[in-house]
């Protein structure tokens, strides 16, 4: 034997030798790119989600609306569904006694054009005097617009409870 590779081992060798440094450049790039950094679009819509909450909270309902898109569609935790700027506007417009909201999101994944989001709404609201929370799960399905801001494409919930 003269010690030369077979062509299949040689083919092999390259295979592997091939993969080892394509790994090592993903993880060169994860380094120079800060994998534990967090995406802009990802800091962008949790900058979002606070806006909600805000404007929910100043009983500014229309500037919770104005976050959708005008051919947005939501479809509520008792399964109706809302589309185009007039009725989103007007479904938001409806709830009385605005107390608080809050967004508790569980992950966003996307990219810097299209995203979604999904989590649990704890909206809150005074009926009769009484303190009332709807509790839904919820997947958001958000989308870059070409002012470059980031809207609500869908906006699809279903309840959990109410205490």
């Amino acid at each position: 034997m003269d010690g030369a590779r077979s062509p299949a081992k040689r083919g092999a060798v390259r295979v592997v030798l091939g993969a080892a440094f394509a790994l090592s450049c993903v993880l060169a790039s994860c380094v120079a790119t800060g994998a534990n950094e967090v995406p802009a679009h990802v800091r962008e819509i949790e900058a979002l989600n606070r806006h909600l909450e805000e404007q929910f909270r100043a009983s500014n309902l229309l500037g919770v609306a104005d976050v959708y898109a005008d051919d947005g569609v939501l479809l509520d935790a008792r399964g109706e569904r809302t589309a185009g700027r007039e009725d989103i506007d007007a479904y938001w417009s409806a709830i009385e006694n605005p107390v608080d909201w809050r967004i508790e999101i569980k992950k966003i994944r996307g990219s810097e054009v299209i995203a979604y989001e999904v989590g649990t709404s704890y909206l809150t609201t005074r009926r009769e005097g009484a303190l009332v929370t709807a509790v839904s799960d919820f997947l958001l399905l958000w989308r870059r617009a070409a002012d470059g801001a980031w809207r609500i494409e869908l906006d699809a919930a279903w309840p959990r409870e109410t205490r």
